[in-house]
């Protein structure tokens, strides 16, 4: 049996970039949680590196990538009305095979906040952070590489009506969006994949939406209400062995944030 100071299965999210719209950005972490029987009861076991945002938990791991974002290249900085670019938040089940099949129960959160990280409590505001936010089924993009899409083209002038925009979905519907554990400005997202099953395999991916796109519209006021912001992605998993299904796995990772907040980290 492996104990928590042997874990080698490190997740690291250093490597992504925080960002701020100026009027996109991610920051991401990384949550995998296990469950073992030990002597008939349940337990986690958990294991921390002194590197920010880096996280292992028995054989689990879980990676979040979104290599279509790039603030260094200008991506989400002095945004306007008609404005579009790609951005795609992939979660992976990045588990190691070795030990043979370790499928989980994964789910993605996007938190709307302002400039300093903060939760935007305004309607109006968080309306239109919304309604930017789009998943475009043609886009060719993955964990690991960039791509393209057909219906929403990043830089295309002059851009995306409103009433276009809304012909796509806000997520990808390979996930379900949580209205239990939704709140006004989190939206928490469980991936249920093509059975409706939520199991993410060894090497599975998903993307949770492809795309941020300011509606052509759009006017100073919509602008100005909107200011500087954030778009926080973190993605969370529990291993599926041992558990019922879906509902209960997610219920078991419920628990273990209340009770260990420390295993939850802030913005990377």
């Amino acid at each position: 049996m492996k104990t928590a100071d042997t874990q080698k299965n490190i997740v690291k999210t250093a490597n992504i970039k925080k960002s701020i719209i100026k009027t996109a950005g991610i920051a991401a972490a990384l949550l995998a949680l296990v469950f073992v029987s030990i002597q008939g009861t349940l337990a986690y076991l958990t294991s921390r590196e002194s590197l920010a945002n880096t996280f292992t938990v028995g054989d689990l791991e879980i990676g979040l990538k979104e290599p279509d974002w790039d603030p260094e290249d200008g991506d989400g900085v002095n945004v306007y009305p008609g404005y579009s670019v790609y951005k795609n938040p992939t979660v992976k089940n990045i588990t190691s095979d070795k030990n043979g099949e370790e499928p989980c129960y994964a789910r993605m959160r996007i938190l709307l906040a302002d400039s300093s990280g903060t939760p935007v409590t305004d309607a109006g505001r968080l309306a239109l952070m919304k309604a930017m936010i789009r998943y475009d089924s043609t886009y060719t993009g993955s964990y690991e590489q960039t791509g393209t899409a057909k219906k929403l083209v990043q830089g295309r002038i002059p851009g995306y009506s409103l009433a276009e925009l809304e012909t796509l979905p806000m997520i990808n519907p390979l996930f379900e969006i949580d209205t239990e554990r939704t709140t006004e400005n989190e939206i928490v997202c469980n991936y249920m994949g093509d059975d409706a099953k939520g199991i993410l395999k060894i090497g599975e991916q998903a993307v949770l939406f492809t795309t941020l796109a300011l509606p052509t519209e759009w006017k100073n006021e919509q602008i100005r209400t909107l200011g500087d912001f954030q778009i926080i992605v973190k993605a969370e998993a529990i291993q599926a062995s041992g558990f019922a299904g879906q509902k209960e796995a997610l219920a078991a990772l419920d628990e273990e944030m209340r009770t260990e907040p420390g295993t939850v980290s802030g913005d990377a």
